[in-house]
């Protein structure tokens, strides 16, 4: 059996994201999983935002995709012409997992959750030519997972790793507890080191929801494991709460010296009310001007990532976000909020929403709900300001000088990487936005 697991473009309608220097941790894994079941079967992966991907070319029997919501109507448009061929198309990820219903009119099979209770089941009915409409997955201890299939895609500066899946935060804008449920479970760390160990590469992305939290012991015995057998820099995602743990210092230490070079923050709004509102305090905690302040400290670059063009989010909200990095030296990534399918804040916003089911639009870089008095091209022009005004030169050298020298050269490095890299990315943005506009 020839298989094909595509991961879509993640640009705005399909366009290319060609820049993307990590590779899709879905695809090498999906690989990875599918060769421990099925060792014979002719395995391929494919990054659309990478290569070039003509349906009509594509040689195989089965062809597998994983969808975010704004990857659905090119997931969609490719499934009907894959389809068309005779080809068997199988659907999962976030979207087919809280849009099954909508996902199954395009698609031989949709799985639901996590894949690995039914990958046997699923790759037993698709080799007998008996496959069902639905897989609907369990979530199961993190024990002995198949290694990544890290050798099927070349020229990524960064590979993925997991060490946990779940989230017990409960943000009303999170899909994450869809997928994984709320109940936090942890990989072995011995696996996650042997996993990580067996491949040659210097630099990685943590894919876990939170890299240090709420567990905060757990995490320092794994970064301790970390430092102690592995020679790697890398990035990952994180709660602030857990910084003013009392071994918060110990924490960061460990994590530095495991190789942590920048952590991103979700800080999500600079207002005490929207951040109440999305009940993401929990993982932001009293106190985050200091917890980043100690996090850069301790020689660990961070970014915050906020989100805008909320029901109390006005045209000053994008000058504010400015301030605020210019007042704490910081990066940040600033999005528009998004009410995925499943999340309760697509429920508080039902009557207000611009885009009810043009997948498109939900991307993070579009308008989504009416409420803030100002028009969509308002928003959209703020946010491209702000993008501008954030990644001037001047601010990009004052940022590096904020951060410890502990951390030298590494987390400088990140640091430079990830604001050349996003000011490169919001250029490219801003050429497509107003190519489209004409």
């Amino acid at each position: 059996m020839k298989l094909v697991y595509i991961f879509p473009p993640l640009g705005h309608g399909g366009k290319k994201s060609p820049s993307m220097s990590l590779v899709p941790p879905v695809l090498e894994y999906l690989a990875g999983l599918t060769m421990h079941h099925k060792p014979k079967w002719d395995i391929k992966i494919l990054n659309a935002n990478k290569e070039d991907f003509n349906p009509d070319l594509v040689s195989a029997d089965i062809v597998g995709i994983s969808v975010l919501t704004h990857q659905a109507k090119w997931a969609y448009s490719v499934a009907k012409r894959l389809k068309k061929r005779g080809i068997t198309v199988m659907l999962g990820g976030p979207h087919p997992t809280v849009m099954s219903s909508e996902a199954a009119e395009h698609a031989d099979a949709v799985i639901i959750g996590e894949v690995e209770s039914v990958m046997e089941e699923l790759l037993d009915d698709l080799q007998e030519g008996r496959i069902k409409r639905f897989y609907r997955g369990e979530l199961k201890p993190l024990l002995n997972l198949s290694r990544p299939r890290r050798d099927l895609l070349k020229g990524y500066t960064f590979r993925s790793f997991s060490t946990a899946r779940g989230c017990p935060y409960g943000c009303k804008f999170c899909v994450t507890p869809l997928l994984h449920g709320r109940e936090m479970r942890y990989r072995p760390i011995n696996e996650v080191v042997e996993d990580i160990g067996s491949c040659k590469s210097k630099y990685w992305f943590s894919t876990d929801p939170d890299i240090w939290g709420p567990d905060v012991d757990r995490y320092i015995e794994l970064f301790k494991a970390m430092a102690s057998s592995l020679d790697i820099r890398w990035y990952g995602e994180a709660n602030l709460s857990s910084i003013l743990n009392t071994r918060s210092a110990e924490l960061l230490k460990w994590a530095r010296r495991s190789g942590l070079m920048q952590v991103g923050i979700g800080l999500e709004s600079l207002s005490r009310k929207t951040v109440q509102g999305y009940r993401a305090h929990p993982k932001i905690g009293d106190d985050p001007e200091r917890a980043i302040t100690m996090i850069r400290d301790s020689g660990i670059d961070v970014v915050v990532f906020i989100m805008l063009g909320g029901v109390d989010d006005g045209i000053d909200s994008y000058q504010e976000v400015l301030d605020f990095c210019d007042r704490l030296k910081v990066a940040a990534h600033p999005v528009m909020a998004v009410p995925y399918p499943g999340t309760e804040l697509r429920t508080q916003w039902a009557d207000k929403l611009l885009y009810i089911d043009d997948w498109n639009f939900y991307d993070g870089l579009h308008l989504m709900v009416r409420g803030s008095g100002a028009s969509s091209e308002e928003h959209s022009r703020a946010l491209m300001k702000l993008w501008s005004e954030l990644f001037t030169y001047p601010r990009i050298v004052k940022r590096l000088f904020q951060i410890s020298r502990k951390g030298f050269p590494a987390a400088h490095l990140a640091s430079t990487m990830f604001q050349l890299g996003i000011k490169h990315a919001f250029k490219e943005y801003i050429r497509f936005y107003d190519k489209d506009k004409k």
